[in-house]
């Protein structure tokens, strides 16, 4: 199968992930107008689809970095793509922090993305075994590593700070990265290994002769994930404000 193929299924992967947060933001939103509860949409199922939606950014990130680096390493593309996904994590820092400086995303899902990108540039050459057992060792070795040496908020990214962050949206590196090396290990296990899984799965997501708006749209928000991600947001909120507004 070729590298064309495999984008087109992360693509796709990618783009469900990317809808699936749309409409958790969306509900998120609603309870930050008080229009549902906001308790309900930050606890219980909510939160646990929340987390799952960033564990899967990060875990199909993870086999992205592989399929970018299979054959080799472009030092060119990867700074360029870095500095990207910097810069937009940045942008979000920003953006909160003048929203509401009290609940500000210091260290939220793209931050986190980019600290794994650069683990990632370290990491990938190890045999996909070991990098799933670093993913299984990170989220063992949580509970025993937090202590007070965490207790400053400038270390609170770790993921080991032991108490509440205040940021609306944060994923330290203990234990959430684990998912950006299952990830790359399992994408270094199976590509080229099992070809006709890969292949099998590849057809929830072919091309068909005919296209449609549908199927171009959906792609296009699995390969501009980023931008979608960016945008979304102001785009949710003033919707809601505007509806509230002039209801």
């Amino acid at each position: 199968m070729s590298s064309k193929q495999r984008s087109q299924l992360i693509d796709g992967l990618r783009a469900v992930a990317v809808l699936a947060m749309i409409l958790y933001h969306f509900v998120w939103d609603l309870g930050f107008f008080n229009i549902v509860d906001p308790i309900t949409v930050n606890s219980g199922l909510w939160k646990i689809f929340a987390v799952s939606i960033g564990s899967s950014f990060l875990f199909l990130s993870g086999i992205s970095f592989w399929l970018a680096t299979r054959g080799g390493l472009n030092m060119g593309k990867f700074s360029y793509r870095f500095a990207i996904l910097l810069g937009a994590a940045l942008i979000v820092t920003i953006g909160t922090y003048h929203a509401n400086p009290n609940t500000f995303v210091f260290f939220g899902i793209l931050h986190l993305l980019a600290f794994c990108t650069l683990l990632g540039l370290l990491v990938y050459r190890l045999p996909g075994i070991f990098l799933i057992l670093i993913g299984l060792s990170i989220i063992l070795s949580k509970p025993y590593l937090i202590s007070d040496y965490y207790q400053p908020k400038y270390l609170a990214w770790t993921g080991l700070f032991p108490g509440p962050t205040g940021s609306a949206d944060f994923y330290g590196v203990f234990p959430w990265s684990s998912a950006y090396f299952f990830g790359l290990g399992l994408a270094k296990m199976i590509i080229g290994l099992r070809q006709e899984i890969i292949s099998s799965s590849f057809s929830l997501f072919a091309r068909t002769n005919k296209k449609n708006i549908f199927q171009a749209s959906f792609f296009w928000i699995g390969r501009n994930s980023l931008i979608v991600y960016l945008i979304h947001q102001p785009i949710l909120m003033a919707t809601i404000y505007g509806y509230l507004k002039f209801l």
